[in-house]
């Protein structure tokens, strides 16, 4: 198990940031153990992913590390509510994703859609982007100030020059156990839940 926070930052930067932009094919899929249920594999998980704060569409802050990964599974994707391009099948597809999760999600598994666009997607934008596809308690839609966006978007590979060149990675993370990889946000809904439930087994 990884356990300082530079090797746990080259883990990640190996494992999460390659990403096709949207619409091309998913990228490979690939593994990382990244943190880990002990206690210093979490610190590092924690300085990692930091606690930087973001607004949710509810217009709650949140830290990023505390409030929305520890303790649970998350599948982590980026959008933008003006997009006229793949954000919407993206969303919509996970909107299946939740449905078939059922009562897990919200509880064990978390949804978090981060916007790459900060300045016009305020949590009253994203609260109607969300209401369209019906997002349920789990499903958390995040902007913020545009530095910690940003800043957070970095830690994930998701940071781009422009809204419209995002990538459409689907990062899949159990953060008990440290274990990561990424897929694509429009892969078939069944198989994104099958490799939310095994994502801890071997290779």
């Amino acid at each position: 198990m990884r356990r300082g926070a530079l090797l746990l930052a080259a883990a990640l930067a190996l494992a999460l940031p390659a990403a096709s932009p949207a619409g091309e094919p998913a990228p490979d899929r690939t593994r990382a153990r990244i943190g880990g249920a002990s206690t210093s594999a979490d610190a590092a998980a924690a300085a990692y992913f930091t606690d930087t704060e973001l607004i949710d569409q509810d217009g709650r802050p949140r830290r990023f590390y505390t409030d929305l990964l520890r303790g649970r599974k998350v599948l982590i994707h980026f959008a933008f509510t003006s997009c006229k391009g793949a954000c919407p099948t993206m969303t919509a597809n996970l909107a299946r994703v939740q449905a078939l999760l059922g009562k897990r999600a919200g509880k064990e598994i978390a949804i978090l859609t981060i916007t790459v666009d900060p300045v016009n997607d305020t949590p009253k934008v994203l609260k109607q982007f969300a209401a369209k596809f019906n997002a349920g308690d789990g499903w958390r839609f995040l902007t913020g100030t545009p530095q910690n966006v940003e800043k957070v978007l970095g830690r994930l590979g998701g940071l781009t020059k422009k809204p419209e060149e995002h990538t459409s990675t689907l990062l899949i993370g159990d953060t008990t156990t440290g274990m990561w990889l990424k897929t694509t946000a429009t892969e078939r809904p069944e198989t994104i839940v099958r490799l939310v439930d095994h994502i801890n087994d071997a290779p």
